[in-house]
């Protein structure tokens, strides 16, 4: 209640909530937090991979999506290097990518005989670990075609 005996007008954002410009257009299937920068990726069923400038007060920088690649089907998931300039994606294409966010191509770096489900970057071992729906997990040298070990 607020003075006088009437009720307080409700708050228009409790949670303190903000919206990202041109949302994904299906479900999100991950999120991941940039470990160096404020940047903010999200991959979606609707085979895309957008990533977002985020101000410390969770404001979206921009009217538009810092970057985005695309998957040629739904991508489940995603990965940053350790030092935040690059960001690893997979999906139900098959493919684990490699995304650098300086403005370079994507590089598919990675297959399996199904979707991958999980994707990760080891920095110890400067190797990607990609698991997948065919029950393997990978380890790729990004600079090699095979993997280093299954």
């Amino acid at each position: 209640m607020s003075a006088f005996g009437t009720p307080a007008a409700p708050n228009p954002n409790p949670n303190k909530s903000f919206e990202v410009a041109q949302p994904p257009s299906d479900s999100v299937s991950s999120l991941s937090f940039s470990p160096k920068a404020n940047y903010l990726v999200a991959t979606s069923w609707d085979n895309q991979v957008r990533c977002w400038e985020i101000m410390h007060s969770g404001a979206v920088v921009g009217s538009t999506p810092k970057a985005s690649i695309s998957h040629d089907q739904p991508v489940l998931c995603s990965a940053w290097k350790d030092d935040g300039t690059t960001v690893f994606s997979g999906g139900c294409d098959k493919q684990a990518k490699m995304w650098p966010l300086s403005g370079g191509q994507p590089m598919t770096v990675g297959m399996h005989d199904a979707p991958i489900k999980e994707i990760a970057w080891i920095p110890e071992m400067n190797l990607l670990v990609t698991g997948s729906w065919d029950k393997t997990l990978k380890y790729w040298d990004t600079r090699q075609s095979n993997p280093v070990h299954t």
